[in-house]
């Protein structure tokens, strides 16, 4: 049977080991949604509604421009919400979009899938040879920080391209998801994949 291909961004494999909340500043500059890696920006942000001071999510180097050790990853994000913490736009896959202002302060938050052990499940954009499972991949998208415009979720995928040993590539590769469904040999290929630890903001053996 043929691989369907359908990006749908990460999903939490396997147990969740942790989740945490982090701020989007006001008026990004991309659109953030459920099942997208984020990063960290490197700051904190004074936030309303009792959430104290939360590490910020980056919104300019996000992927897949830049990731790895000068932007590092933090997760995935597993919900939006608005800058009074309802689900963004009412619905689970609702998604900041780029320019949300919000409070003037903060466009919103994410809920972040962010254990540095976590395993996701993400399709990749084309084959990937046995050769390349223990290399690390790429993230990418067909267009940058633009989810899918009928559900709001994230299009980002694994690379196929470009697998390498380099450290400050961010993925890892453990093996397919469906073996019983789909082929490596072609796009649409389901993989369980990790963040490498030395791009991982929680994971890096060096200070942030």
């Amino acid at each position: 049977m043929a691989n369907v291909d359908s990006p749908h961004g990460f999903k939490v494999w396997g147990e969740l080991l942790r989740a945490r909340l982090y701020a989007v500043n006001t008026a990004p500059t991309i659109n953030v949604a459920v099942g997208d890696m984020v990063a960290s920006g490197n700051s904190g942000l004074s936030c309303t509604k009792g959430n104290g001071t939360l590490l910020m999510i980056e919104d300019a180097n996000i992927i897949p421009a830049t990731p790895g050790d000068a932007t590092p990853l933090l997760g995935v994000v597993l919900a939006c919400y608005d800058e009074n913490m309802f689900p963004y736009n009412n619905a689970p896959s609702g998604y900041i979009a780029a320019g949300e202002v919000g409070d003037g302060t903060v466009a919103g938050y994410v809920l972040v899938a962010d254990h540095p052990d976590q395993q996701f499940e993400a399709q990749a954009d084309g084959a990937i040879t046995a050769a390349n499972i223990d290399l690390n991949h790429e993230i990418t998208s067909a267009t940058l920080s633009a989810p899918n415009s009928a559900t709001g979720i994230s299009t980002q995928e694994v690379a196929a391209a470009g697998s390498k040993v380099t450290a400050t590539i961010p993925l890892r590769l453990y093996g397919q998801a469906y073996p019983e469904l789909d082929a490596i040999d072609a796009a649409g290929c389901r993989w369980v994949v990790g963040i490498n630890p030395d791009c991982h903001y929680w994971a890096a053996g060096t200070a942030i």
